[in-house]
């Protein structure tokens, strides 16, 4: 992978830099128990967060700014936005323990065996459909918990495991694909 300043700075690039640093605002604010409209302010912030990942990828698709860094960039702020989102959420909605034991699990294994299959291909394909999905529909989830912090519990509940679902169906998915590239 060749870094030079036209692959390191682009806007996707920074927009995937700006969530990263919008998922530490998020962990501070969230914390902060003294602030007055706290909730609005971390919804802001996820949705902020949405609304950039997914400018990130069309920007870099239309104007031609894919890059091998932002392949790798991108993935890193979902995952931590992702992680972050889930321990702030799980000591109000418990069934998140589960979801973060299946994202830690699906993420340690992408991140383990898509290094080998990027040794073994030279190739970095970027995320699939399903992968999409799956961070889309998260998103939506914690939105909702931010948004509407009053939510039932049972609705809390079957929401989380749609979200577990998409994530599952992910991992499998990804993982059919790895051992296609591996063989």
């Amino acid at each position: 992978m060749k870094l030079d300043k036209k692959n390191i700075f682009t806007i996707p690039n920074i927009l995937s830099s700006f969530r990263v640093i919008l998922a530490f605002v998020f962990l501070t604010i969230f914390y902060q128990s003294d602030l007055d409209n706290k909730e609005r302010y971390s919804t802001a912030i996820i949705l902020i967060s949405a609304l950039t990942d997914f400018l990130d990828g069309k920007i870099a698709r239309k104007f031609n700014m894919v890059s091998e860094l932002g392949k790798i960039l991108d993935p890193i702020a979902d995952k931590i936005t992702q992680g972050v989102l889930i321990l702030c959420l799980m000591k109000k909605y418990p069934l998140l323990r589960w979801l973060f034991l299946l994202f830690t699990v699906k993420e340690a294994f992408m991140g383990i065996v898509g290094a080998k299959v990027l040794k073994k291909t030279g190739e970095n394909k970027g995320a699939m459909w399903y992968g999409k999905v799956c961070t889309a529909f998260f998103y939506l989830v914690m939105f909702l918990f931010l948004f509407i912090p009053d939510i039932s519990i049972q609705i809390a509940n079957v929401l989380i495991l749609m979200c577990s679902f998409f994530m599952l169906l992910s991992f499998i998915l990804y993982a059919k694909r790895y051992k296609e590239l591996l063989s």
